[in-house]
């Protein structure tokens, strides 16, 4: 290819780029600001790696440059250069394939060399714990937040919230007072903007919506006023939250010791939420809806993850006795287990 055929190339990649993220990713999706900056960055990541080692500046980049051996020395890269875990690579190359993805309709002439980049394996990640917290130790945290000024109030909200509805932390503080619904007849509920900006509507108790309607009269919030403020009466980031969540553990683990084993985050108490459904009955379809999951496959972590009922269903088993079972496995296969 010539000078000239790799600037037309390269032109081609430009305006497909901003097409995928402004039409494809914003207007059609809706994808989340998040989920936009996310692939931005990973974007962002792969035209710098280009540029520095293949020495191709980024408004030189064509197709060609996302070649399974490019996305294979990127993965290199993130891992040896940048020191990324494996997670964070999927991340990043789950970003750069969708944008193939999207490609390959767009430009079939550059399928070939995407249907051959989209086989890249993702890298295979440690499967981390999911960590959840008890009822004792949530109702720790509600101690240590019983204090009677407006920041320990507004404290003690959020860790209900996000309890009693296993909301996700960007739908929390995004929540404005015409969101919550408060009802006498016990059927008061909040209504969130999801992933997609799908809309859902999520039950709560009546001791949540007692508190949140006191909260709301307590600051003179009117219906366009955000629900969460800092200590300047800005609005409540997501780091914020987490500063607080990480903030009250600490206290709390006087009262509950066993909080200092686990990392607690917003996210703990959805998984904390979806686990006390599951174990109330709550059908996992059910869940699905009420944690506003696209895939029941994504719910079905929590089944895997619930060691009560794995443990009740393991007690419903007859025990049998194993007193006259005594072979050994020969050295041989023992080495043959542990190679696998």
């Amino acid at each position: 290819m010539n000078k000239n055929d790799s600037l037309i190339a390269a032109l081609k990649f430009a305006p497909l780029l901003e097409k995928y993220f402004l039409t494809y990713l914003i207007a059609q999706k809706k994808s989340s600001p998040r989920t936009v900056s996310t692939y931005r960055d990973s974007f962002t990541l792969y035209l710098r790696f280009m540029a520095s080692v293949y020495g191709i500046a980024p408004d030189r980049i064509e197709m060609n440059h996302f070649s399974l051996d490019h996305l294979s020395a990127f993965g290199t890269y993130m891992e040896t250069i940048r020191n990324c875990s494996p997670s964070t690579i999927n991340l990043r190359m789950s970003a750069i394939k969708s944008f193939l993805k999207y490609a390959a309709v767009e430009a079939p002439e550059y399928s070939g060399i995407i249907r051959k980049s989209l086989s890249l394996p993702a890298r295979k990640a440690d499967k981390q714990v999911m960590s959840f917290i008890t009822k004792n130790e949530y109702e720790s945290m509600l101690e240590v937040c019983n204090n009677p000024d407006v920041l320990s109030l507004r404290d003690k909200m959020i860790l209900i919230i996000l309890y009693n509805t296993g909301c996700r932390v960007s739908e929390l503080v995004n929540l404005c007072v015409s969101d919550i619904s408060i009802e006498t007849d016990g059927t008061s509920s909040i209504r969130f903007l999801g992933k997609g900006r799908k809309e859902r509507i999520t039950p709560i108790w009546k001791s949540t919506a007692v508190f949140i309607d006191n909260y709301i009269k307590l600051q003179n919030l009117n219906c366009d006023n955000r629900l969460l403020s800092n200590n300047r009466k800005g609005n409540l980031t997501r780091s914020g939250i987490g500063q607080r969540i990480t903030t009250i553990t600490e206290k709390a683990e006087e009262l509950s010791p066993s909080l200092n084993k686990k990392n607690v985050t917003p996210h703990t108490f959805r998984h904390s939420a979806a686990m006390n459904l599951l174990q109330a009955g709550v059908d996992i379809s059910t869940i699905a809806i009420w944690l506003g999951h696209e895939s029941i496959e994504t719910t079905h972590k929590y089944v895997v993850a619930d060691i009560e009922i794995k443990r009740k269903a393991m007690e419903k088993l007859d025990e049998t006795s194993n007193s006259s079972f005594n072979y050994k496995p020969s050295k041989s296969i023992l080495a043959f287990l542990a190679s696998l």
